[in-house]
C-alpha cells in the first residue's frame, strides 16, 4: 500500500457519504436541518483533520554536527543553509509543496523592543541613557547611545564562563541588523515570502545572527517529488547552543514531534553536550521516537574498519540512554553531493570523486542510506496512520452509521399505511422517552466527572509545584542556595572596578546559569506532568463514559431490531463501530480545535522580568557601606572588607531571586491549572457530550412529520423508497470498505 493510499480512500470515503447525504436531501421528503447538517459538517471536520494533520519530525543534534546536510540530502537539494548560525538561529520548519517559496515571518517592533529590554539587564544602571523612555530600537539616539554602551563595556562583561554572553550578542545583532530589516518589521507581525529564484534570499536571514534575531518564524516549502506530504521536518540547529532561549524553542517543537532525528558526528562521537540534550528528551519522554544518524566524514575515517570502531562506540553510549537504539550511519554530504551531482561545483564535484574512489568507506555509507530511507518511509506510511488515520476513519464511520440509522427509519415511515404510523409514532415516542433519560444522564454524568477530575487535576498539580516537597521548586531553590561563587576570583575585580559592576558580574554569570538551569531541567519535568496530566484526563472520560457507549449501542441496536422485518436493506446495514473501539478521543484535536496550548517552554524564564535588579544592587552597595564602617571599627579593611561585603550582596540576590522564582511558579501553576487543565476537561467533556448525545438525533424527529409522510402520493413514497434502498445499499459497500481499511491500520499511535 503506497503513502497516499490509506489517506486518499478516507478522502473518497468523506466525500462519498457527503454526495448521499446530498442525494438523499435532493430526493426524500424531510431529508434537511440540523441533523443533516451535522452530518455535513463531521464529513467536512475529517476532510479537514487530513489535511491538516502533519507528521512533525523534528532533527536535533549539537552544532556542526550535519543537521542541515542531513536535511538537504533527505530532500535532494541544497535548500537549508548549511553552517547556520549559533546564538540567534531559528527552528526552520520544511513542508513539500507544489512550487518553491521561503516564508519568513518577523516579529513585530514590540516583541523586538521587549526582548532589548530584557537584555539592557546587561548593564547595572541606566545611567548610559540620557532618556527614561522605554528603548526604542527606531530612535536613532537610542541605538547610538547603546552603540558607545556597549564599546564601553569591558571583556569581562561580554563574555559568560569563556562564551559570549547571550544578552551582549543579542543587543550587538539588533544594532548590526537594523538597517536591512527596518522596512520589514511593522507594528503588527508582518511575513515576507521569496519564490522561484528568489527563494534562497532566506539563507541570508537563517545564516545570520544580525538578521535571524528579528525573525519569529521561517517555514519553507520544497517542490520535492522525493518527499512525502503532509510531513514537516524541522531543523532544530544546535542544541547546545548557550542561549537558553533556543534550547526552549527546540523543546517547544520536540514536545509536539511525532519523530526525532539526532544526529552524531563521527569527527567526535557522544559528547557531554549530546547527554544533557538525550538525558532532557527523555524526560520530555521522547526517546522511544527517535532514530539516530551517525554522520561520517570520509576525511576523518581511514577505511571502514576505523568507522565501524567509531560507531560501536556510539552505539555503547547510546545504549545506556535507550534500549536497542536505531543507528544509521552514512555521509550526509555525500548523499547530498551524489543527489546533485549535476549541479556539482569543480572543487566539489571532485571531492565527490576521490568519495566514490574509496569503495568501502563509500559503499557501505550508501547501503547504510538505503537502509535508512527504507526504514524511514515505512515509519512514515504503514505507522504514520495510527496516528493520523484512526480516529478520523472511525469517526466517519460512526456518521455513516447514524446516517444508515436515519434511512431505515424513513424507509419505515414510507412502507408504512395509517395503522402502521401509528405503531411507529408510538415506537418512536417510546424511544424518545429513553433517549431524554439516557441524555440526561450523560450530561449529568459528565458534569460531574468533570468536577470531581478538575480536584484531582488542581491536586495533582498543587504537589507538583510544592514549594517542599514538589518536583520542580524545592530544586530550583536548591540550586539558587548552592550556586557556588569562587570569591576569591573577584579579588582583582573589586579592586580595579570597585564593588557594584563586581556584584553586577557576578549577577550576569548567576542568571544566565539559572536560565539553563530551567531550560535542561525545569522544562522537561513541567512537559512530563502536562503529557501525565492529559493522559490521565482521556483514561478517566473513557472509563466514566464507557457504560454510556454501551448504553447508547444498545438502545439504538433496540430500535433497529424491533425495525428489523420492515428494513430490507438490513442485510447492508454497516457494523457499528463503537462495537470494537469506544470514542475516538484525541487530545490533541481537542486542544486544535479549542485553540488550547500549553504555555511556551520559555514562559519558565520569564522570571527575570520580575527581578529588581537595580533595587537589591544598591541595596547591596548599601550593605558594603554598613559593612565597611564595622570593619573599619575592628581594625579590618581592605580586600578582606570588599569580600565580606561581596558576600552579603550575593546573598540579598539570591534572596531576592528566590522570592522571584516562588512567585513565578506560583503564577504558572495558577495559568497552567485554568488556562490549560480545566480547559482541556471542559472541552473534553463537550466534545463527548455531543458525540455520545448526537447518536440519538436520528429519532428526534417531529411526529407530525410522520404524519405528513405517510399521506404522501403513493408514487412519491415509492420514489422515495427506491432512493433510500440504494443510498442502503451504496453506504453497506462503503463501510465494508472502511472496514476493511481500518483492520489494514497498525494498531497504536501516539
Amino acid at each position: 500500500m503506497t503513502e497516499q493510499n490509506p489517506k486518499q480512500a478516507l478522502l473518497e470515503a468523506s466525500r462519498s457519504v457527503c454526495e448521499l447525504l446530498e442525494r438523499a436531501e435532493r430526493e426524500i421528503p424531510g431529508a434537511s436541518g440540523d441533523l443533516f447538517s451535522e452530518w455535513h459538517r463531521s464529513c467536512r471536520r475529517c476532510e479537514q483533520r487530513l489535511d491538516d494533520d502533519l507528521l512533525r519530525m523534528g532533527v536535533v543534534g549539537t552544532i556542526k554536527s550535519g543537521k542541515s546536510t542531513f536535511i538537504n540530502a533527505l530532500l535532494g537539494g541544497d535548500y537549508l543553509k548549511r553552517g547556520a548560525g549559533v546564538i540567534t538561529s531559528i527552528v526552520t520548519k520544511v513542508r513539500r509543496s507544489d512550487s518553491l517559496r521561503a516564508v519568513l515571518t518577523f516579529k513585530s517592533w514590540e516583541e523586538i523592543n521587549q526582548e532589548i529590554r530584557q537584555a539592557l539587564s546587561l548593564f547595572s544602571s541606566g545611567r548610559w541613557r540620557s532618556s527614561d523612555e522605554p528603548f526604542d530600537l527606531r530612535r536613532d539616539a537610542d541605538r547610538q547611545e547603546l552603540s558607545r554602551a556597549l564599546e564601553s563595556l569591558e571583556s569581562k562583561y561580554l563574555m559568560s564562563r569563556d562564551a559570549r554572553s547571550v544578552s551582549a550578542v543579542l543587543l550587538s545583532a539588533c544594532l548590526k541588523g537594523y538597517p536591512h530589516v527596518k522596512d520589514l518589521v511593522s507594528e503588527d507581525t508582518e511575513t515576507v515570502t521569496y519564490s522561484g529564484q528568489r527563494f534562497y534570499e532566506h539563507q541570508g536571514f537563517a545564516g545570520s545572527e544580525d538578521l535571524s534575531v528579528f525573525l519569529k518564524d521561517l517555514h519553507l516549502e520544497i517542490d520535492s517529488n522525493d518527499s512525502a506530504g503532509n510531513i514537516e521536518i524541522a531543523d532544530c540547529q544546535g542544541s547546545d547552543s548557550p542561549n537558553p532561549l533556543h534550547l526552549a524553542m527546540i523543546q517547544d517543537y520536540l514536545r509536539t514531534s511525532d519523530l526525532i532525528i539526532y544526529v552524531i558526528s563521527s569527527r567526535t562521537g557522544i559528547r557531554q553536550a549530546d547527554i544533557n540534550f538525550m538525558s532532557m528528551i527523555k524526560q520530555i519522554g521522547g526517546m522511544g521516537n527517535v532514530l539516530f544518524v551517525v554522520n561520517s566524514d570520509f576525511n576523518e575515517h581511514e577505511d571502514r574498519v576505523d568507522l565501524e570502531r567509531v560507531v560501536g562506540k556510539i552505539r555503547e553510549d547510546l545504549s545506556l540512554m535507550t534500549d536497542s537504539p536505531s543507528v544509521y550511519t552514512f555521509s550526509c554530504l555525500y548523499a547530498l553531493f551524489q543527489s546533485r551531482r549535476q549541479w556539482l561545483t569543480e572543487k566539489d564535484a571532485a571531492r565527490l570523486s576521490q568519495w566514490e574512489s574509496e569503495n568501502s568507506l563509500a559503499a557501505f555509507s550508501e547501503a547504510e542510506k538505503n537502509r535508512f530511507e527504507s526504514d524511514f518511509r515505512h515509519m512514515i506510511t504503514e505507522q504514520r496512520y495510527s496516528i493520523l488515520l484512526r480516529n478520523q476513519l472511525q469517526r466517519l464511520r460512526t456518521t455513516a452509521a447514524d446516517f444508515h440509522n436515519w434511512l431505515t427509519l424513513n424507509r419505515e415511515i414510507f412502507s408504512a399505511d395509517a395503522d402502521g404510523a401509528g405503531t411507529l409514532m408510538k415506537r418512536i415516542k417510546q424511544q424518545q422517552k429513553k433517549t431524554e433519560k439516557i441524555r440526561s444522564m450523560v450530561n449529568s454524568t459528565l458534569a460531574g466527572a468533570s468536577q470531581q477530575l478538575k480536584k484531582e487535576i488542581k491536586g495533582s498539580a498543587d504537589r507538583f509545584f510544592d514549594i517542599r516537597h514538589g518536583e520542580i521548586v524545592p530544586g530550583t531553590l536548591d540550586f539558587i542556595a548552592g550556586y557556588n561563587i569562587a570569591y576569591d576570583q573577584y579579588r582583582q575585580q573589586l579592586a580595579e572596578n570597585g564593588f557594584a559592576d563586581t556584584l553586577f558580574a557576578v549577577f550576569q554569570n548567576f542568571k544566565e546559569q539559572l536560565d539553563r538551569y530551567m531550560a535542561e531541567t525545569v522544562n522537561p519535568r513541567l512537559f512530563r506532568f502536562a503529557r501525565e496530566s492529559e493522559s490521565y484526563i482521556q483514561g478517566y472520560f473513557e472509563s466514566v463514559t464507557r457504560p454510556y457507549e454501551t448504553m447508547v449501542r444498545e438502545t439504538l441496536g433496540e430500535f433497529q431490531g424491533q425495525a428489523g422485518n420492515a428494513d430490507n436493506g438490513a442485510q447492508d446495514r454497516p457494523n457499528n463501530p463503537e462495537e470494537a473501539e469506544g470514542p475516538p478521543i484525541s487530545m490533541d484535536a481537542v486542544k486544535k480545535n479549542h485553540a488550547i496550548d500549553l504555555p511556551d517552554a520559555a514562559t519558565t524564564l520569564a522570571y527575570s522580568s520580575g527581578l529588581k535588579t537595580e533595587a537589591f544592587m544598591k541595596l547591596g552597595y548599601y550593605r558594603f557601606v554598613q559593612t565597611m564602617k564595622r570593619l573599619a571599627k575592628r581594625g579590618q579593611g581592605g580586600s578582606h572588607a570588599d569580600i565580606s561585603a561581596l558576600k552579603s550582596g550575593v546573598a540579598k540576590m539570591k534572596r531576592e531571586t528566590e522570592a522571584t522564582i516562588v512567585f513565578h511558579f506560583k503564577n504558572y501553576r495558577e495559568n497552567l491549572k485554568f488556562q490549560y487543565l480545566f480547559r482541556l476537561i471542559d472541552s473534553t467533556a463537550q466534545e463527548l457530550n455531543q458525540w455520545l448525545v448526537n447518536r440519538f438525533q436520528t429519532y428526534s424527529t417531529d411526529l407530525n412529520r410522520i404524519r405528513e409522510m405517510t399521506n404522501k402520493d403513493q408514487a412519491d413514497k415509492e420514489q422515495a423508497l427506491t432512493c433510500i434502498d440504494e443510498i442502503l445499499t451504496a453506504l453497506g459497500k462503503l463501510d465494508a470498505q472502511l472496514g476493511s481499511l481500518q483492520h489494514d491500520l497498525p494498531q497504536g499511535g501516539k
